[in-house]
């Protein structure tokens, strides 16, 4: 009888633990921008995050464009642009911060018409 709960057993230990240390080391979820314009917009849509020196983070990038301009520029707490995204369909891309404190991820467009996500996640 022994032998027939063991192994169920022993794969729901494997599971708990493969889960457990999943959860330990995943991705911290920042934020995100998801916007979609059927009519021409422009403006700036942010998110703020805070960070230390030395920390790596994590940018992923989706974008339909069908009209108009799209940036997306990452700004330290002294406005000063530290990182701008790429313009592409899709984007993963990791950025190692300089100085502790807040930085602010901000998508500006103008005229735009599609839709756009942007996510950051803390990897360390």
């Amino acid at each position: 009888m022994k032998r027939k709960y063991g192994i169920p057993l022993l794969i729901v230990l494997i599971i708990a633990n493969t889960v457990c240390i999943w959860r330990l080391t995943r991705p911290e979820f920042l934020g995100n921008i998801d916007h979609t314009f059927s009519e021409p917009e422009t403006g700036t849509s942010h998110i703020t995050f805070s960070g230390e020196e030395g920390e790596r983070i994590k940018f992923t990038f989706s974008s339909v464009v069908e009209n108009g301009e799209l940036d997306i520029l990452v700004y330290d707490s002294g406005q000063n642009v530290v990182k701008e995204l790429d313009r592409a369909k899709k984007l993963e891309t990791f950025m190692i911060l300089e100085t502790s404190g807040a930085y602010t991820i901000q998508a500006e467009y103008q005229d735009y018409v599609g839709r756009f996500k942007v996510k950051a996640y803390r990897m360390d």
